[in-house]
């Protein structure tokens, strides 16, 4: 949605065909499936991405990162699918790509409430309903079976005043 919004084109990946709609709701103009992004790839593929958002690591990570075009950027902001990444330098070097590792938990305060900020003007309130869903501390059991059992689909936010 973000990403959309600021006029790129957005390409997703999914392991269930039942979000293709939802995701191109928030934008996508391209559904991936997790099989062909989990196949193994060569140090080099044909380039197909300038920039990427991963958020599982492991195997489509190092696709994604011999799939990058010239000058390509990569942000890794999660490890859903594995903390370890198989890959060559070859993207490194011979494309120019840059792998950068995003780091929330650490980010200094006045950083993060900028991001914030600009967060709260690029996407309307709808957005975030379409994304998350909000449940109580007496909730959380159950939504982190649904999430264990792959039945979530955006992020579940936990308000303890609910």
């Amino acid at each position: 949605s973000l990403l959309s919004r600021l006029g790129y084109r957005v390409s997703a990946v999914t392991g269930r065909e039942s979000t293709r709609a939802y995701l191109t709701g928030l934008g996508a103009a391209e559904i991936i499936t997790r099989e062909e992004m989990n196949q193994p790839s060569r140090p080099l593929e044909t380039q197909r991405w300038a920039g990427a958002i991963d958020t599982v690591g492991g195997p489509i990570l190092a696709r994604t990162l011999a799939e990058m075009a010239y000058n390509g950027a990569v942000a890794a902001c999660g490890l859903a699918a594995d903390f370890r990444l198989e890959t060559t330098v070859m993207p490194f070097i011979l494309r120019n790509v840059s792998l950068r590792g995003v780091d929330s938990v650490s980010c200094p305060l006045p950083r993060r409430t900028e991001a914030w900020r600009q967060l709260a003007q690029l996407l309307p309130e709808s957005a975030y309903e379409q994304m998350c869903r909000v449940v109580s501390l007496e909730e959380v059991p159950e939504a982190a079976a649904q999430i264990m059992r792959g039945e979530v689909r955006g992020r579940v936010l936990v308000d303890p005043n609910r």
